[in-house]
This record gives structure tokens, C-alpha cells and sequence, in this order.
């Protein structure tokens, strides 16, 4: 079980690694001129009047299309949830296990 232990840590480097580099970087956008920024907007109204009201979603999906190191931070952060949910799952199910054994 160490192993996984191991994995998963460095799994959360990789993680912290990516978002800082794909999606801190990316929120940039908002000092960026209009003309620069406005282009981009997916889900942001273009009559917004700064580039700092950018919607989340649009700086994620800019970051999705502009660093292709953010797929990775996704694909880490998944199995992070992924694995603290199997660990979950897992006690609940040895917790049944002994109650039905001590029975």
C-alpha cells in the first residue's frame, strides 16, 4: 500500500506544478488590453468593460486551449479525487465488514 502512498504524493506535486503554471498563469488575462482579451471570451459578455471580469470557466477553457500542461493538472487532480474516494469506499466497506463479525 506504500507504493500507492507514494504515487499519489507525487501526483499532488504534479498537480500544484501544473495549476500554477497552466491556470495562475493563465488569469493574467485580466491586465490584458481589450482588444487582446475580448477575443478570447467564451462565456464572458463582450461588453464587459474590463478584461478582469472574466468568468472563471473562460480562464480555465483559455487555459485548456493556450497550455496544454493544463491537461495534465486535470488528469492529476482527477485521480487525486479518484484515489481519496477509493480510500473512502474502502473503509466504509471494512467498517461493515467488522460490524458484521462482531455480530
Amino acid at each position: 500500500m506504500k507504493k500507492w502512498w507514494v504515487f499519489w504524493v507525487f501526483s499532488v506535486l504534479i498537480f500544484i506544478i501544473t495549476y500554477m503554471n497552466s491556470f495562475f498563469i493563465t488569469s493574467k488575462i485580466a491586465y490584458a488590453s481589450q482588444s487582446e482579451c475580448k477575443p478570447m471570451f467564451i462565456f464572458t459578455p463582450q461588453n464587459v468593460l474590463y478584461c478582469s471580469e472574466i468568468y472563471p470557466i473562460d480562464i480555465f477553457l483559455i487555459s485548456l486551449k493556450t497550455k496544454p500542461l493544463s491537461y495534465i493538472c486535470l488528469i492529476s487532480g482527477i485521480y487525486l479525487i479518484g484515489f481519496i474516494l477509493y480510500l473512502l469506499i474502502r473503509l466504509i466497506m471494512k467498517s461493515r465488514e467488522n460490524r458484521i463479525k462482531a455480530r
